[in-house]
């Protein structure tokens, strides 16, 4: 369900969205989860911020209002639910549920959220008198509150018993333009709580996800975020227009599915093709590789690959060679990224097949496997009869197979990203354990450093008044306060755009940058909690260190006043070799001493035309 409670007809100026062209929305759902889809702020500080921000604008249960005009039930968009949620996001805003896979029946859903939305009404009616009552401020919005509690104690009770198919998300694009969002899945904070720092910063799911014009549909086969079918642990959804951006959507549905049961029919139907596992000597090119290096690309290969890859069917390798060799052939060719989870050994072709379908997590009767030699596609017809063996001198009719349609849904041609980042995320924690640089530097974290621009004062605006656990100087600003900084030209005045291998973020961050004849000055410096524990910071004071010291200053000296929220500031500054100035206040270091460990974040800067390593305190 959507949170449309808090829907203002006052600040929904424009017509509501229409679609201008018929769609076919999903219902072959069976069972689904309860969700409550909310808005929320990708800075949230709240209630402080509430007092400290001039961009806050309150709901009518006093929370921040981060879309337009809230969430509007458009009932000209058929769906699952017969209606639309129609959100006009502003910047910084994020849609956001408190995750649960506990499947219940769809109608059994319908209802619970019926009730909900009813016993909802009545709460906030009420919730403001017994806020008054308790000076209990979490009694101004009760529902969010009591939505997240009930979301969660489902998912905990659940614990694993039911599983979805699939996370499905579809959403009609009213607009002219792509809007590019990231889908999110993360344990929540409170699963966090005492976690390694790496669990905090890689996401169990997050990938980009591009709504064309029009209506589009998105599947997520549970494979993708199958940690969080297996563990009671509460997480959380979030769909976060990409970097800053702002987007009109309507979302006709955003839930944990499982599909109805396909009717038996007296001719039993075989599944579709979800796998084709390939050789590669004499199927894929032609040649011997281990007799011949300069192996060619068989003419119809890269048509054949990348048709399948359009159609959403994932392809791999299950040949006998040198892995290296082979690979090193196939990244020359251009068509290595299409291959996930490659067996190039010397193992039985059916053992490697089982391997596959355990790592994509899908059943070997949705497997296809190619092969010139007799002997292997009898050695894995026999061993997997499930399989479909097909002979590589019958590849020209492939594309024709009735199995092999795949899918003609927008999400199609992604499949195969979605897969690839699935298993990267695995591959990772599983490489680097407890090495957490080793893991920072796989993120490939990149950093740009600028002047602040007047397009850059709303966002500086709202890091300088919303951010609390890294603000070094525990102060806050209003916009006059922050319009007269920009235009004292004794100060740098620095931005911070960051993009990891995950996504972009957008600006996360601004800092004050003065000089003494010693020392080179943080005199504020305001991080978004998004990149906390990536080392931003740091790479940050090395920079300044190394290309915005004028030569004469030996130390880097920061402002730092402790509130009861910036204890992770302070926590920075001690481990990156920082100490307290006692009698001045804040926090200095020596530049002699070097304080690169190692090269992890990229930093680009334009305001003095660098490009340099970050380090790590």
């Amino acid at each position: 369900m959507f949170e449309t409670d808090q829907y203002e007809a006052n600040l929904h100026t424009e017509a509501p969205a229409r679609p201008a062209s018929p769609y076919s929305p999903v219902d072959a759902v069976a069972e689904m989860s309860f969700l409550v889809w909310g808005e929320h702020c990708t800075e949230c500080a709240a209630p402080e911020c509430y007092q400290t921000c001039d961009l806050y604008r309150p709901r009518p249960d006093t929370r921040c209002r981060r879309f337009k005009f809230g969430i509007y039930r458009n009932t000209e968009f058929p769906c699952l639910r017969g209606y639309g949620a129609e959100v006009v996001f502003r910047q910084w805003g994020v849609l956001a549920a408190a995750g649960n896979t506990a499947m219940a029946p769809r109608s059994k859903v319908a209802r619970h959220e019926r009730l909900a939305s009813v016993f909802g009404r009545c709460l906030s009616a009420i919730g403001p008198l017994i806020a008054r009552i308790t000076r209990d401020e979490r009694w101004q919005y009760p529902v969010f509150g009591l939505s997240r509690r009930v979301s969660t104690w489902l998912h905990r009770r659940n614990r694993g018993k039911s599983k979805p198919d699939a996370f499905l998300l579809e959403v009609y694009n009213p607009g002219n333009e792509r809007v590019r969002m990231q889908l999110g899945m993360d344990y929540a904070p409170e699963a966090r709580r005492g976690s390694p720092d790496m669990v905090q910063i890689l996401p169990r799911f997050r990938t980009t996800v591009e709504f064309a014009p029009g209506y589009s549909r998105h599947e997520f086969d549970r494979r993708l975020f199958e940690s969080f079918t297996e563990t009671a642990l509460p997480f959380n959804v979030a769909l976060t227009p990409e970097g800053d951006a702002t987007a009109r959507l309507v979302f006709l549905t955003a839930d944990f599915v499982r599909y109805k049961a396909k009717k038996p029919s007296s001719t039993p139907r075989l599944p579709g093709i979800k796998c084709v596992v390939w050789d590669l000597d004499n199927t894929m090119w032609d040649g011997i590789l281990v007799e011949d290096d300069e192996v060619r690309l068989k003419p119809q290969m890269k048509r054949i690959l990348q048709a399948l890859d359009e159609r959403g069917i994932l392809c791999s390798i299950a040949s006998k060679n040198s892995h290296e060799a082979a690979w090193r052939r196939l990244e020359e060719m251009g068509i290595a990224d299409y291959f996930l989870v490659p067996q190039i050994n010397w193992s039985p072709k059916s053992e490697n097949i089982r391997t596959i379908a355990r790592r994509l997590n899908i059943g070997l009767d949705t497997f296809a496997f190619v092969d010139d030699n007799p002997f292997e596609l009898s050695e894995v017809g026999t061993a997997l009869p499930e399989v479909a063996c097909i002979n590589a001198n019958d590849t020209d009719g492939l594309l024709g197979g009735q199995r092999l349609q795949g899918s003609q849904t927008a999400d199609a041609k992604s499949r195969r990203r979605y897969y690839q980042e699935a298993i990267t995320r695995e591959d990772t924690e599983k490489a680097f354990g407890d090495d957490y640089l080793k893991f920072l530097e796989h993120c490939d974290i990149r950093i740009e450093i600028r002047g602040c621009r007047e397009e850059d004062f709303d966002r500086a605006a709202e890091l300088v008044q919303r951010t609390n656990q890294l603000n070094f100087s525990g102060h806050k600003y209003d916009r006059d306060q922050l319009r007269a900084i920009l235009d004292d030209q004794t100060i740098d005045k620095y931005v911070l755009d960051c993009s990891d291998r995950f996504g972009a973020y957008g600006l996360i961050g601004f800092g004050m940058v003065g000089r003494a004849e010693d020392a080179v000055e943080v005199r504020d410096l305001m991080l978004s909690c998004r990149v906390q524990g990536k080392l931003v910071e740091q790479a940050f004071f090395n920079h300044l260190e190394t290309h915005h010291n004028s030569g004469n200053a030996r130390r880097l000296r920061v402002k730092f006043t402790e509130t009861k929220r910036n204890q992770p500031a302070r926590q920075v500054l001690e481990a990156s070799g920082f100490q307290k100035l006692e009698t001045e206040g804040g926090y200095v270091r020596d530049m002699q001493q070097g304080h690169y460990m190692a090269e992890v974040v990229r930093v680009k800067c334009t305001a003095c035309s660098q490009v340099t390593a970050g380090a790590v305190g």
